[in-house]
C-alpha cells in the first residue's frame, strides 16, 4: 500500500497479474468507491465500471452534475492507462474533453477504450450509457506516462 492525503492505494498488480486481479485492484483505489464507480471488467485496453447511484447531490433535472462525471471519467481513464503501463510508470492527466449528449442519470455504464498511442502518451476514451444502453456522454483524454514516485519531475 501507498499512503498519501487520500487513503492508501493498493500496490499495481504485476503485467502478468489475471484480469480478476486488476478489478480487484481498482475497485480497491480510494477515489473510486465514493465517485460510486464499481469496475467489472480490466483488461489491456478496456474496462467496463457500473455507477449504480448519484454519488452527488443531482441537478434539478435529475442528472448527475458534470463535475461529478468529469471525475468519474477522469479516474476510469487512469485505471485503464495503469493497466497498460510499464512497471514503475503510471498516467496523468494531460487533457480531458468530455461533450453531454443527453442528461446523465443513474444507473448507468461507463465503456473504457484505450486507443492507439506510444510509450508515453495515451489517448483514452469513456462512452457513458444509459440504463438502455442509449450514449449520454463521451469523454475523451489525454494521459502522459511518468515515474510512479508521486513526485513531479523538474
Amino acid at each position: 500500500m501507498n499512503n498519501n492525503a487520500i487513503g492508501n492505494f493498493p500496490d499495481i498488480p504485476q503485467s502478468h497479474a489475471s484480469d480478476a486481479e486488476w478489478v480487484s485492484w481498482a475497485n480497491a483505489w480510494p477515489t473510486l468507491a465514493p465517485l460510486g464507480l464499481k469496475c467489472t471488467a480490466l483488461r489491456v485496453g478496456e474496462a467496463v465500471f457500473e455507477v449504480a447511484g448519484d454519488p452527488f447531490v443531482p441537478n434539478p433535472n435529475g442528472a448527475v452534475n458534470g463535475g461529478a462525471v468529469a471525475a468519474m471519467a477522469d479516474q476510469a481513464m487512469g485505471v485503464v492507462g495503469a493497466r497498460s503501463c510499464e512497471p514503475g510508470t503510471l498516467p496523468r492527466t494531460g487533457s480531458l474533453h468530455l461533450q453531454f449528449h443527453r442528461p446523465v442519470r443513474a444507473p448507468f455504464t461507463m465503456v473504457v477504450s484505450q486507443l492507439p498511442g506510444g510509450r508515453r502518451v495515451q489517448f483514452i476514451e469513456v462512452l457513458f450509457r444509459d440504463a438502455e444502453g442509449i450514449r449520454c456522454a463521451s469523454a475523451q483524454g489525454t494521459m502522459v506516462v511518468a515515474g510512479s514516485a508521486g513526485v513531479a519531475s523538474t
